[in-house]
């Protein structure tokens, strides 16, 4: 034991020749491990091994050997591990990386904490990522998947995953999961500290693009309400994107032609102009029939042509297309050509939208009121009987 501390402090000492401008944050450390502050020590490492300095460069990894494989026992799992893999990032050779990280896993600190071996198993899917080996990725990640599924709460691990199960998402073209988990990922961040503006920008413009690429998505709201958007609107060169997802959003299919010359110029988003189109006209439909009053939702053929530009013969399969998705309930009126919608499907609203919400609401009190007085007027000649 006393060789192994002697060994971990030496590792330390030449840590500080190395990174003179850090010396007094490494001689804490080692007068934390010499009086065996287990707790201080810990909250210090951490500090140190996430230093800006060590992004490049192999000095960790001697710590690696000495003071880490000493200590291993006596600190938190949790933080063990994240020290463990800040340490072994400096390691180039990903394959020894993966078994570092596997032998990680068997320690019987780590292997009996859920949360420790999470974030092992994450990185391990990281490391296949960056491997190119995608079918290992996939598997690993949907197992992850099911098991974060069980957690109550969201931890500092719940981030490492959605990173990671988002940059899968992405390769493999999946705008939907994409959307969901890029989505969980900055729901775990603090966007303003831990993404530079350049970060916040590209993740918003992936994450407007899934959103209109995703298969399933109807549901622009929580994007739209999301601070990382700003960064988009103010972009010089991409606000545009975000634009498109407002259009999306209200079903606005004249502001969708009006930006076809920008996003016609994306391959992704010119390929795919047929989806695109149909999911706009749903939502142009969703939002014809929520804007109108509760108990007048009958929208005739020629209302929703006109709205939604189709011809009057396409109308029935959009309507029929958004019943069978649960966009809306209702029936259909063949003969008389109209719909009668009875439910919208929620949606996180819109400024715009809540605006409609109020005056709803406000139209629903005066029809209150209506029914208040009417039942006054008429109670004197019930009673008076």
């Amino acid at each position: 034991l006393l060789l192994n501390r002697k060994m971990a402090e030496s590792a330390l000492n030449t840590l500080a020749g190395q990174h003179p401008e850090l010396s007094d944050k490494i001689n804490s450390i080692i007068s934390d491990h010499s009086r065996k502050l287990w707790h201080p020590l810990t909250n210090k490492l951490l500090s140190l091994v996430n230093e800006k300095v060590f992004d490049t460069g192999t000095d960790l990894l001697a710590l690696k050997e000495n003071l880490l494989k000493d200590i291993h026992t006596r600190i938190n799992p949790l933080s063990l591990v994240k020290i463990n893999l800040r340490v072994m990032r400096q390691q180039t050779d990903l394959t020894k990386l993966q078994a570092d990280v596997e032998s990680l896993k068997t320690l019987p600190s780590v292997k009996n904490n859920e949360l420790s071996l999470l974030l092992c198993e994450t990185a391990i899917a990281d490391i296949l990522l960056s491997l190119g080996k995608e079918k290992e990725a996939k598997n690993l990640i949907e197992n992850l998947d099911e098991r974060f599924g069980d957690f109550d709460g969201v931890s500092e691990v719940h981030r490492a995953f959605y990173d990671v199960s988002s940059r899968y998402y992405q390769m493999q073209a999946d705008h939907a999961l994409y959307y969901r988990d890029a989505l969980r990922y900055i729901g775990c961040i603090d966007v303003a500290n831990d993404l530079t503006e350049p970060e916040r920008e590209k993740r918003a413009l992936y994450l407007a693009l899934s959103a209109v690429l995703g298969r399933g998505i109807y549901n622009f709201g929580e994007l739209l309400a999301h601070p990382i958007l700003n960064s988009l609107a103010n972009s010089s060169e991409n606000s545009w994107v975000a634009e498109l997802v407002f259009a999306f959003n209200s079903g606005d299919i004249a502001k969708f032609d009006s930006l076809k010359p920008k996003w016609s110029a994306i391959p992704d988003l010119a390929n795919a102009e047929r989806e695109m189109r149909q999911k706009i006209s749903l939502l142009a439909l969703m939002e014809l029939a929520f804007k109108q009053p509760a108990n007048s939702r009958h929208l005739s053929f020629q209302l929703i042509a006109k709205t939604v530009r189709l011809q009057l013969n396409e109308v029935e399969i959009l309507v029929m297309k958004a019943l069978s998705l649960g966009l809306i309930k209702g029936t259909i009126d063949q003969v008389e050509q109209v719909v009668h919608v009875t439910w919208v499907s929620p949606r996180v609203l819109s400024r715009d939208q809540l605006k409609i919400m109020s005056a709803k609401l406000l139209q629903w009190q005066a029809e209150i009121v209506k029914v208040e007085t009417l039942i006054n007027t008429g109670a004197h000649s019930i009673i008076g009987y």
